[in-house]
């Protein structure tokens, strides 16, 4: 008897799905499911999991497919439905590759996927397979959006999620998940915001050299995975008091994607002669560096992203005991006010220097913060989490 088979689609080449890929495929494979996944950067993923899974290996298959963007405009209908076409043809040349049937598609995300204004029909037609995905583009179910309880209309963001073969909709986003369900009258299934939690063999020498200069400070990090904009970060650091706080920010920053007054704060702290500041100008796209680092920082700063979406490191600063600071006006806000995770700030310099300064007063944190709150939060986005999660978008 065939193994029943996931396919998951990863279209865009960022941090996030590149994290989720691993952990999904975990999760599957505990599920006793085999799997074949299409991305971009299918050849590093295929040596990854090959890597972490060697026991199982028969049962991951990787795939190429072309990445998709936040940005992209969606083509028209003919052109949707040559993209439908196209993946269904290449999930059909992976099935005779893997000489099994692809049982169930999941995208994540499914926003690129999806087009208001194209009929569901032609949607079966075009892509005959049992799929969902990860909705990420979750305003439009704001109280002053979409109405609720009310069949999705051509048109509207939503009307694919009631095509036949679509079984349910998943989203990252548990405040709103109500509102999607009272439209959507399928299964909606919260997921959890997985993320590889793993540390290196041995310390990082970039992670000895931060607490070596550290010394006795208190070390604020972060860390850019995804485009953030670090204008708070660096507006901070250059405000804090050097003599009680060390700054770490590693990734890659772009001189041309900054705002002036990103540019400005940026100048100003590099001319400052301070000693409060570390930068590791390279791109961290290893798991295990990353949290390497993270272990490092007592307090991690959420920059501003993808207001949509939960930071990608709140997870990992959970897992490893790390209170955060980030903003009130957006996913993260709302988390860090259910989850009491760390203290949100107004983007004002003067209130996260005071955030800081009321964190310092709880250090040594295991004594002085209610870590449960951190362990809380990290269980509901771990591995059994996700485990959960699959397996009720499943059922159908």
């Amino acid at each position: 008897m065939d193994v029943f088979c996931i396919g998951l689609i990863f279209s865009r080449d960022q941090y996030r799905y590149r994290s989720y890929a691993t952990e999904y495929v975990e999760a599957l494979l505990r599920l006793q499911k085999q799997v074949a996944i299409f991305s971009p950067n299918w050849i590093e993923l295929n040596n990854l999991v090959h890597t972490k899974f060697r026991d199982q290996g028969k049962l991951i298959h990787c795939f190429p497919i072309d990445a998709t963007h936040e940005e992209d405009e969606k083509p028209g209908t003919a052109g949707m439905t040559y993209r439908y076409l196209m993946l269904s043809r290449r999930l059909h040349q992976a099935e005779r590759s893997m000489q099994t049937k692809i049982d169930f598609v999941l995208f994540a995300p499914v926003d690129d996927w999806i087009k208001p204004r194209f009929g569901r029909k032609l949607m079966d037609w075009s892509f005959p397979f049992k799929w969902s995905g990860i909705l990420t583009h979750m305003m439009p179910y704001e109280e002053t959006g979409l109405k609720r309880n009310v069949d999705p209309k051509f048109g509207e963001v939503d009307y694919l999620f009631t095509s036949e073969n679509c079984v349910g909709v998943c989203t990252l986003d548990r405040f709103r998940s109500e509102a999607l369900k009272s439209r959507v009258y399928k299964k909606v299934v919260v997921m959890p915001d997985v993320s590889e939690l793993r540390l290196p063999k041995e310390p990082q020498k970039i992670s000895a050299q931060v607490k070596k200069m550290a010394r006795d400070r208190m070390v604020v990090g972060t860390i850019l995975l995804e485009n953030e904009n670090p204008e708070n970060f660096l507006n901070l650091a250059n405000m804090a008091p050097s003599d009680q706080y060390f700054f770490v920010c590693a990734g890659r920053i772009e001189p041309e994607q900054l705002n002036d007054n990103c540019k400005q704060a940026l100048n100003q702290l590099l001319s400052s002669g301070k000693n409060n500041n570390y930068f590791i100008l390279h791109q961290l796209e290893d798991s295990e560096s990353i949290n390497d680092l993270l272990l490092t920082f007592d307090v991690c700063y959420l920059n501003d992203g993808d207001f949509q979406l939960p930071h990608p490191l709140l997870t990992k600063a959970a897992f490893f005991h790390k209170p955060v600071v980030g903003s009130r006006n957006d996913m993260i806000g709302k988390l860090l006010s259910a989850f009491k995770t760390g203290i949100t700030v107004n983007g004002k310099v003067g209130e996260s220097v005071s955030a800081l300064s009321t964190l310092r007063l709880q250090m040594p944190f295991d004594k002085n913060f209610d870590l449960g709150r951190l362990r809380n939060y990290a269980q509901l986005q771990n591995q059994d989490a996700l485990r959960d999660a699959l397996e009720m978008i499943l059922q159908f």
